[in-house]
C-alpha cells in the first residue's frame, strides 16, 4: 500500500514519534525513582534511610541510552530542588547530609550507561550496575564526610549498613532489564514472523 504522506511529512511525523518516546522515557524514570523514593525504612545507627532509588536509578541507566537516563536524573533532581516532594520523606534534599547519593543518581546514571555499552550481554550488565552502585555510595560517602567531618563514621553511616542492599538492587536491576530486553526481543521475533 502506498504511503499518502508525503516523505516529508512522514520524516517529521517519525521525528515527533521519536521525541515523544525520548520524553516519555525520560519522564518515566523519573517518575520510578520518586515513587521508589517514597519506600523509605530508617536504619539505626545512621540518618539514612533505605529506599528502592538506588534501583530505579540503576534500571534507568541499564535500560535506557545515556543521554536519557542522565535527562531523567537530572530531571529527579531539578524537581526535588524545586519543592516538589519527589525526594524520601523527611529529606533535607541536595543541602542536606545525603544529598551526596541524589547527586551520585546522574553519574551512577551515567557510568552505568557507558559501562553497559550498546550490547545487551549479562555479564557486562552485572559490571556496570556494580559500578553505579558504588558510584552513588561513593559520592554519598564523600558528601557526608564533609558534613560530619569524620571519614570513618562516614564509611559506617554511609557504606557499611548499604552495602549488602546495594548488591541486592544491583542484581535485581540486572534481572529486569534483561529479562524486558528477551521479551522485547522475543516479541519483535514474532512479528517480524506472522
Amino acid at each position: 500500500m502506498t504511503s499518502v504522506l508525503s516523505p516529508a511529512v512522514s520524516q517529521s511525523l517519525g521525528s515527533r514519534r521519536a521525541l515523544l518516546g525520548t520524553v516519555a522515557r525520560v519522564l518515566g524514570c523519573t517518575g520510578l525513582t520518586a515513587l521508589a523514593a517514597q519506600v523509605r525504612i530508617p536504619v539505626p545507627g545512621t540518618d539514612v534511610p533505605m529506599t528502592l532509588q538506588l534501583l530505579a536509578v540503576l534500571v534507568a541507566g541499564l535500560a535506557l541510552p545515556v543521554a536519557e537516563s542522565v535527562a531523567s536524573m537530572v530531571v529527579y533532581l531539578l524537581l526535588g530542588a524545586a519543592g516538589v516532594p519527589v525526594f524520601a520523606p523527611g529529606s533535607t534534599g541536595l543541602l542536606g547530609p545525603t544529598g551526596g547519593y541524589l547527586v551520585g543518581f546522574i553519574a551512577s546514571a551515567a557510568v552505568v550507561g557507558f559501562t553497559r555499552g550498546a550490547g545487551v550481554s549479562a555479564l557486562r550488565m552485572v559490571i556496570a550496575a556494580a559500578l553505579g552502585a558504588a558510584v552513588v555510595l561513593t559520592t554519598g560517602t564523600v558528601w557526608r564526610s564533609v558534613w560530619a567531618g569524620d571519614w570513618g563514621l562516614a564509611v559506617a553511616t554511609s557504606v557499611l549498613p548499604f552495602a549488602p542492599k546495594a548488591l541486592v538492587e544491583a542484581s535485581l536491576g540486572v534481572a529486569i532489564v534483561h529479562t524486558g530486553q528477551r521479551w522485547k526481543r522475543g516479541a519483535e521475533f514474532l512479528t517480524a514472523n506472522r
